[in-house]
């Protein structure tokens, strides 16, 4: 298993019960994870009994964020289980030092237009340089700065975000801006962090539930999840709902990158957090 981030001190205890939970899910043994008596459990949007483990024997790859002063910790990669590697991703609530939440998503897309698994085997490790403060926003910035990325999605509209120059955007470990293989599909497009935003119009998406469990004002980054529901459309694709949890990274008051970790869902799924 191959874990990276730098936690500071505050944040050691944190990482080791994180570390006792993925180390559980490998043994299969929930009892070795520190769990509050009152814990909740969800597998990809579903409440399960709070013993339920995903079938997981190896994390080849993964990176962890946490946040102290909310307790949370995200946790975003892939997940090896019989059917091969997968993107995966995981939020814990901490309280007291034990687990009270546990919200997993373990994504079945991973080859195709918006998914390439193998991607994910290197993570990027511009997510954990430090930003020095004087190109810092605050968390209050950091958390608007990443919701804006959700509004602009919801209006179509990708001159909402604050996109810095250089940000791409990254759909289980596909590159979906400036890729060549987007252009010679049959979408021929070219698209950029904004463009890809507003090329959703005819799709109709509705991001809900938002949520932001980490923010990491040092590193510059928010993660997040929401659900985001694709209604009858133009297009003629089928309603459905995308369960995504993202990593934005900010510097200088701008998304420099964006890594999103999403599963289909049926349409109207509700969140159970």
């Amino acid at each position: 298993m191959i874990l990276s981030g730098f936690p500071g001190a505050e944040s050691t205890a944190m990482r080791r019960v994180a570390d006792r939970y993925l180390e559980s899910v490998l043994r299969r043994d929930p009892a070795y994870a520190p769990k509050a008596p009152t814990a909740r459990v969800s597998f990809n949007a579903v409440l399960v009994p709070t013993d339920a483990l995903p079938e997981v024997v190896d994390f080849p790859a993964l990176q962890i964020f946490m946040d102290p002063e909310q307790g949370g910790v995200v946790i975003l990669g892939v997940a090896k289980g019989a059917d091969g590697p997968r993107p995966y991703g995981v939020r814990l609530k901490l309280q007291d030092d034990r687990i009270s939440e546990v919200e997993t998503l373990l994504s079945s897309v991973t080859k195709g237009h918006f998914a390439d698994v193998d991607q994910l085997f290197r993570p990027d490790v511009l997510y954990d340089a430090p930003v020095p403060p004087v190109r810092a926003v605050d968390r209050d910035r950091l958390k608007a700065i990443a919701d804006s990325y959700w509004t602009g999605l919801q209006e179509s509209d990708g001159s909402i975000p604050p996109f810095a120059y250089r940000c791409e955007r990254f759909d289980n470990g596909k590159k979906i801006t400036n890729n060549l293989s987007i252009l010679l599909s049959p979408e021929a497009a070219v698209l950029t962090c904004a463009s890809s935003l507003t090329a959703t119009r005819p799709a109709r998406p509705s991001p809900r539930s938002r949520r932001f469990p980490v923010l990491d004002v040092g590193l510059g980054v928010a993660a997040s999840l929401v659900l985001v529901d694709f209604g009858p459309n133009a297009l003629g694709f089928p309603p459905m709902t995308h369960y995504m949890m993202a990593l934005f990274k900010v510097v200088d008051g701008e998304i420099r990158c964006i890594d999103e970790i999403s599963e289909k869902l049926p349409f109207g799924t509700s969140c159970p957090w």
